[in-house]
């Protein structure tokens, strides 16, 4: 195993160095404060010494804490009855559960909020999402995830408040429903649609678009056992103009969520949409997901209503979310 030793000024900066250099499955495995510098013990610097390590089935310590639950601070007990139950794994709990113990050996937090927001910041990967001016979109995930009604509520946003030109294109001929649906939003919103029935129509289309956004509306996918096309991937790696959206439900298990991502080229993948928050109780998806990933999310759904029910969260938003503030 390998187990290694990172001392820096703060809980962030040591959680990136081991993310860095240990990768995200690294674990903590204990915590401290240390004086660096100074002389013979005075003036020197306050930091931060993490031990971290690759987990393995064979590591006896890295579970949380030994101390039981009667040496923990009141502020303590309430942040990790808040952890377990976002219904993350446990190897996430673990660590988050951990970080939080040293976040509050800091002594910055006051109250369970502030305690969990140090936690989750040194914690997650929490990457900005930067949208182009002229752009094609192209929007995958697995079937029943709210992709079309999605492409809508992304489409009234560009047309009514950023005043942009819009073109739909379907790439979603298995289900009849699904292009139909997408025609009725193209006929509410006057926006122009075009259907392509395989890879070379598609690649076709996108090049002669000249609107300022296009809207590409795939075909779900069991991408628990499938990938997208080669030459989609091929197209996407090649356009400058031309990002990639992966659609996931914050109703999914964690599990599922994480290996169907892992069937696309994470190197393509510029953003995450996550529908259906208003259909889960738990967000321990969404936890897993910015615990594991460094892909910007998009946007969040929060409902079946066009346009209404979409937003697009900040860093200080999913960290309110994540804290109980949904």
């Amino acid at each position: 195993m390998n187990v290694k030793r990172f001392v820096a000024p703060t809980l962030e900066e040591a959680a990136k160095d081991i993310r860095k250099q240990l990768g995200k499955d690294a674990v903590i495995l204990h915590v401290k404060e240390v004086m660096t510098g100074g002389l013979f013990g005075f003036f020197g610097k306050k930091q931060v010494q993490v031990t971290a390590g690759i987990d393995g089935p064979s590591h006896r310590n890295s579970n949380v804490s030994r101390e039981g639950d009667d040496k923990q601070s009141p502020l303590l007990k309430e942040a990790n009855r808040h952890l377990q139950q976002l219904g993350v794994s446990n190897r996430v709990l673990k660590n988050l559960q951990l970080t939080a113990q040293m976040a509050e050996k800091q002594g910055d937090a006051r109250t369970k909020e502030e305690l969990l927001m140090h936690t989750f910041r040194a914690s997650l990967q929490l990457q900005p999402f930067a949208q182009k001016r002229q752009q094609t979109l192209i929007v995958a995930g697995p079937t029943g995830v709210g992709k079309t009604t999605t492409i809508a509520k992304l489409a009234a946003k560009a047309m009514f408040e950023e005043n942009k030109t819009v073109s739909f294109i379907t790439f979603d001929t298995y289900r009849i429903a699904a292009v139909e649906q997408l025609k009725t939003y193209a006929h509410i919103l006057d926006c122009p649609i075009y259907t392509a029935y395989n890879e070379a129509e598609l690649i076709d289309l996108c090049s002669r678009q000249t609107a300022d956004l296009i809207l590409v509306d795939t075909a779900g996918r069991n991408y628990l056992h499938e990938q997208m096309p080669v030459e989609l991937i091929d197209y996407i790696r090649q356009s400058a103009s031309c990002h990639l959206l992966v659609a996931l439900s914050l109703a999914a298990k964690a599990e599922d969520a994480r290996h169907m991502l892992s069937r696309f080229p994470k190197e393509l993948v510029n953003g995450l949409i996550l529908t259906k928050l208003d259909e889960t109780a738990s967000l321990g998806t969404l936890c897993e997901l910015l615990y594991s990933e460094a892909i910007p999310v998009a946007c969040v759904t929060t409902g079946q209503n066009v346009p209404e029910d979409i937003c697009w969260p900040d860093k200080e938003q999913l960290l309110k979310w994540l804290t109980g503030g949904v």
